[in-house]
């Protein structure tokens, strides 16, 4: 398979991965008139899953880079977004929700390392940002995709709790037949460096200042992007009073990605991957701090804005984060900072959903949006001499 057909094919499974990924808060709105859901309980089900994901990111994509298992881990964990479908469709308590929502997080911990360290393997240094930025686009319409998907299901086509989830598994089953079918691991010709003195490090090896500070800077800013999104159908559908309104606004704001995600890219091959994720990061915090300081309605263009800075500091930061980590340990590197920012995804919307229900929408916003003004911060503390440019495994045609 050459390298444009990698990418296109990891683009799909992307898509696909994050459909299920983002598929639960839209999924909470229903969860909340049909099973009587707290926000409170809605965050715990979201910090879960996200949890868990983050914790077992980095230990699979070492376990799987070590025994040769990527497209294994990776098949399996679609298989289990398909279980996770159908305990979620026939689950009607906080309990089994909490179960359903744990095997979740599991079965989504495999896809990101293998997929983003595939396409920075395949791809060279000139190209690396722009390749991931497109691998990440394919995440992004995943994740406007699941608010409408769940729109179609239950407002459009009026299908029971049980019915819509168990056509949720369709996706997943496809993805897991097809990467089965055609996928190929590509291979990372940098040999890392010993350690002086012969001393093996493994997996610490990646726990050093950059990566703790890119891991630190991209986890402040999913803090908050996950806590706006998590929450913003919910209380758009308390502006608005219409579920499915809401859904596709929440839709329209996510979409912004379509062109954060390559342009972050793009940007960072030519302008360098720290002043690319600084000047976003700190644009999306000034914005996200204006939308919950206006709300509503009106003031959805900041929202937009907001997210589309937070989406271009994206494709930088794992590029980046690839580089510090070749020689084997790409996945693992990816992993560490892509396990952050999910556990970071988890944080927010476990920290919002109480304090909504204390608070009210607007003043749980403003304090999630201090967490994106900090995602600044680590990015100009980090000093890199340089990261080594590895070999293109795949032919360009």
């Amino acid at each position: 398979m050459e390298k444009k057909g990698l990418l296109s094919l990891l683009m799909y499974a992307h898509f696909t991965n994050d459909i299920y990924n983002f598929v639960l808060p839209p999924l909470l709105v229903i969860m909340r008139y049909d099973f009587k859901t707290s926000y409170f309980e809605g965050g715990v089900l979201v910090a879960l899953y996200l949890l868990t994901s983050g914790a077992l990111q980095t230990p699979i994509a070492r376990f799987a880079e070590k025994r040769g298992l990527q497209r294994h881990v990776m098949v399996a964990g679609f298989l289990g977004m398909a279980l996770s479908m159908v305990l979620f469709g026939f689950s009607r308590t906080f309990p089994e929700f909490l179960i359903d929502s744990l095997i979740l997080g599991v079965s989504l911990a495999p896809y990101h390392p293998q997929g983003i360290g595939a396409v920075s393997v395949a791809f060279d240094a000139k190209q690396r940002g722009s390749a991931i930025g497109m691998h990440q686009l394919g995440g992004n319409v995943g994740m406007f995709s699941a608010p409408l998907i769940v729109a179609a299901l239950f407002s459009a086509l009026r299908l029971s709790w049980t019915m819509a989830l168990v056509v949720m598994t369709v996706p997943a089953i496809a993805v897991a037949a097809l990467l089965s079918a055609v996928f190929e691991v590509p291979l990372d010709k940098v040999v890392p460096e010993e350690p002086k003195g012969g001393d093996r490090k493994g997996l610490l090896s990646v726990l050093f200042s950059p990566i703790i500070l890119l891991a630190l800077a991209y986890a402040f800013n999913a803090i908050s992007t996950r806590a706006f999104s998590s929450f913003t159908p919910s209380y758009l559908d308390s502006v608005t009073s219409n579920v499915g309104l809401s859904e596709v606004l929440t839709s329209a704001v996510i979409a912004s990605g379509i062109v954060a995600f390559p342009l972050g890219g793009f940007l960072s091959d030519r302008l360098g991957r720290k002043l690319v994720i600084w000047v976003s990061y700190g644009l999306a915090g000034v914005l996200f701090m204006i939308y919950s300081l206006v709300g509503g309605v009106i003031a959805l263009p900041a929202l937009f804005a907001a997210f589309f800075f937070g989406y271009v500091g994206s494709a930088p930061a794992l590029a980046f984060a690839s580089e510090l980590g070749s020689g084997g340990r790409t996945n693992s590197s990816v992993a560490l900072v892509f396990g952050a920012g999910t556990i970071g995804n988890a944080v927010g919307p476990f920290m919002v959903g109480p304090l909504i229900d204390a608070l009210g929408f607007l003043i749980s916003f403003r304090i999630a949006s201090v967490f994106a003004l900090l995602a600044a911060v680590p990015v100009l503390l980090i000093t890199v001499k340089g990261a080594k440019s590895r070999q293109q495994t795949y032919p360009d045609s």
